[in-house]
C-alpha cells in the first residue's frame, strides 16, 4: 500500500521493520498495562480506550487493536507472539551492538519472551489477556 524508499545501504530496510515492529510492540505492551491497571481500579475498558483515543495516548492499539480484536475478544490479528518476540530480540541485539541505550527495548523483550514461554503460538494482540493475568495480586 505505502511505498517508501530507505536508503542505499544493505540491510537498512530491515532496520526500518524493526524499529516499526518495536514501537507496535512497546504501544501494545504499554496500553494492555494501562488497561488492565486501570481495570482493577474500577474503570472500563471501553471508557478507557475512547478517552485514549481523543487524548495524548492514541496510538495504534488503541485506535485499531483494541477495539477491533481485543475488546471484541477476537485477538486475530495474524501476527503471532513468536514473530513479535523474534524481532522485538533483533532489535534489541542490533541496539546492543550499535548504543547502551535499550532499556526500553530490554523491558519490552523480556514480557514478550515471558508471553512467548506462557503462549507460545498466540496471537501478539493476546499480550493484554497475559499482562492482566500477570497483575492479579496473589
Amino acid at each position: 500500500k505505502n511505498r517508501f524508499y530507505i536508503g542505499v545501504e544493505p540491510g537498512q530496510g530491515q532496520a526500518m521493520k524493526l524499529l516499526n515492529n518495536f514501537l507496535s510492540a512497546t504501544a501494545m505492551t504499554a496500553t494492555s498495562e494501562a488497561v488492565a491497571f486501570g481495570e482493577s481500579l474500577g474503570l472500563n475498558s471501553k471508557t478507557m480506550i475512547d478517552v485514549f483515543n481523543v487524548s495524548s495516548g492514541q496510538n495504534t492499539a488503541t485506535s485499531d487493536k483494541f477495539p477491533r480484536r481485543i475488546l471484541t475478544r477476537k485477538f486475530d490479528a495474524g501476527f503471532t507472539i513468536d514473530l513479535l518476540t523474534k524481532d522485538v530480540s533483533l532489535y534489541l541485539k542490533e541496539m546492543e551492538k550499535n548504543t547502551n541505550q535499550d532499556t526500553m527495548a530490554k523491558t519490552v523483550c523480556g514480557i514478550l519472551q515471558k508471553m512467548l514461554a506462557a503462549m507460545p503460538g498466540a496471537d501478539f494482540t493476546e499480550i493484554y489477556t497475559f499482562i492482566k493475568r500477570q497483575s492479579k495480586r496473589p
